[in-house]
């Protein structure tokens, strides 16, 4: 007989949770997941379960799940990993759509963990029930107002999905998203991904209304399966840009990543290409992630996937290291029609420089606003596909007279409506990304992200590139 498996947007907006293991102890992550289900305003019915204590946070406890007399939708099992077998038992004895294990102790252990730990997937499917973990942080599903999550960390919403097979990196990414004014609105810590994988993770966000943009940190991949993922989600109309972070780059993290999930991960090198053109971006770096997925959230990607990209740059440093970092990013900086950098020079001083990059030398020290100018002269040339600003954007307040901060402003408003306008990216390099400057905030505003590297600035532009590559592909 066939059991029909719960879909993960049954198990991700339940009405009713409960928590194995729940603590008194304030250290242990029984108590801080129960402590952060009741902050986050959960509408759904709550139930703790500990045999050893009668009352926790002021609300009674269950000796057992079974002894619970309402239905649950989702447990989440944070005992001790000698009591996860029966937990699960109760759990499946009790009619639970999905169960987050939080306990190692599995299949990062090694055969015989990995084994028992299949068992239980087995067990539970037998039922329809889902298994999220083990191993894992736990999850935050804001649309359903549910943080059961392990440890307390700051939660800016915005509109990325992450799924994690790391909790310490998904931590990461949210103290990025913290400094850098955009969040998530789901963080799946998966674990050990027995049972829900990546790719089903993928679907679930793909229909996700809250969500744009899909990220994630993941230890095996079957590049088929993610291939075939985006291209369904592409004829369902729900494609979203998918960008990950993939172990394995090195024989140190394959064995790395056996220790930590039990993932029995392919070598994948950095220069490996399986993915391009699949609709998911590799990155290479942890830094990287957060700021490509702000990226595509903000910015359209590349008409046609096209590679011709503008520095313009306020000073000679800067437009030879963005130079170096378009290139080395697969991109091109390709020398400007007569026509273009005819405009350009009506806009610059005569020591500037027109072909690709441009270094306006000193037209931005006269008027900040020439920034926005100068990239729509750009922009109207169809023969540039996006357009990086490098140097000191958002500086020239501090660097050179109060009365240019206005001036700022005004340009930032500028480029989100150019934007708008010519449907190309645009992408802000400056020195004092980490700086609090209203032209800054109004570039936030305006959905231009801005960086303080050159380097992530140049591999942001290349994710949107990519993602247009595949959209052109699946239009062909």
């Amino acid at each position: 007989m066939n059991i029909q498996l719960y879909t993960l947007e049954e198990v991700l907006q339940p009405r009713s949770v409960a928590i194995l293991g729940a603590s008194r102890a304030p250290q242990k992550w029984g108590h801080v997941a129960a402590k952060q289900l009741i902050a986050g305003g959960f509408p759904g019915d709550i139930f703790f379960i500990n045999p050893s204590v009668s009352e926790i946070l002021g609300r009674p406890v269950y000796r057992n799940l079974r002894d619970v007399p309402n239905h649950v939708d989702l447990a989440v099992i944070a005992t001790s990993f000698n009591h996860v077998p029966q937990a699960v038992d109760d759990c499946i004895a009790h009619g639970v759509k999905g169960i987050v294990i939080i306990t190692a102790g599995f299949s990062e252990t090694g055969p015989a963990g990995r084994e028992l730990e299949l068992q239980l997937v087995a067990r539970c499917r037998e039922h329809g029930i889902r298994i999220i973990g083990s191993n894992c942080m736990g999850l935050y599903v804001h649309r359903a107002s549910l943080n059961a999550l392990g440890m307390v960390f700051s939660l800016p919403v915005g509109p990325i999905g992450l799924v994690s097979q790391s909790g310490n990196l998904g931590m990461y990414w949210y103290a990025q998203a913290e400094l850098d004014g955009l969040g998530f609105n789901t963080f799946l810590s998966i674990g050990n991904a027995v049972d829900v994988t990546f790719p089903e993770c993928m679907q679930y966000l793909a229909h996700d209304p809250e969500t744009t943009v899909i990220a994630g940190y993941v230890e095996a991949i079957q590049e088929d399966t993610l291939r075939q993922m985006t291209r369904q989600m592409y004829k369902e109309g729900c494609y979203k840009p998918v960008v990950i972070l993939l172990s394995g780059a090195t024989e140190v993290g394959v064995r790395a990543a056996l220790a930590h999930t039990g993932t029995h991960a392919a070598l994948r090198p950095d220069h490996d290409t399986t993915l391009l053109g699949s609709g998911v971006i590799r990155v290479l770096r942890s830094d990287e992630l957060f700021p490509v997925a702000q990226a595509l959230a903000m910015q359209p990607p590349t008409p046609k996937g096209g590679c011709r990209i503008v520095v313009i740059g306020d000073g000679g440093g800067s437009s030879v290291a963005s130079g170096d970092a378009i290139i080395r990013a697969g991109l091109e900086v390709p020398i400007l029609s007569q026509q273009t950098q005819e405009s350009l020079r009506q806009l610059m001083p005569d020591r500037a420089t027109s072909t690709n990059p441009v270094d306006v030398a000193g037209a931005a020290d006269e008027d900040p606003l020439s920034f926005a100018k100068l990239a729509e002269a750009c922009l109207k040339d169809p023969d540039v596909d996006g357009v990086i600003i490098a140097g000191l954007f958002g500086g020239y307040r501090m660097l050179l007279s109060e009365a240019f901060g206005p001036r700022e402003e005004e340009a930032a408003h500028e480029l989100g409506r150019l934007v708008r306008q010519y449907r190309k990216p645009i992408l802000i390099q400056t020195v004092y990304a980490r700086y609090d400057i209203q032209a800054l905030h109004t570039l936030r505003e305006e959905c231009v992200p801005y960086y303080e590297s050159v380097e992530i600035t140049c591999r942001a532009m290349a994710a949107l590139a990519e993602t247009g590559q595949f959209l052109a592909r699946m239009e062909a």
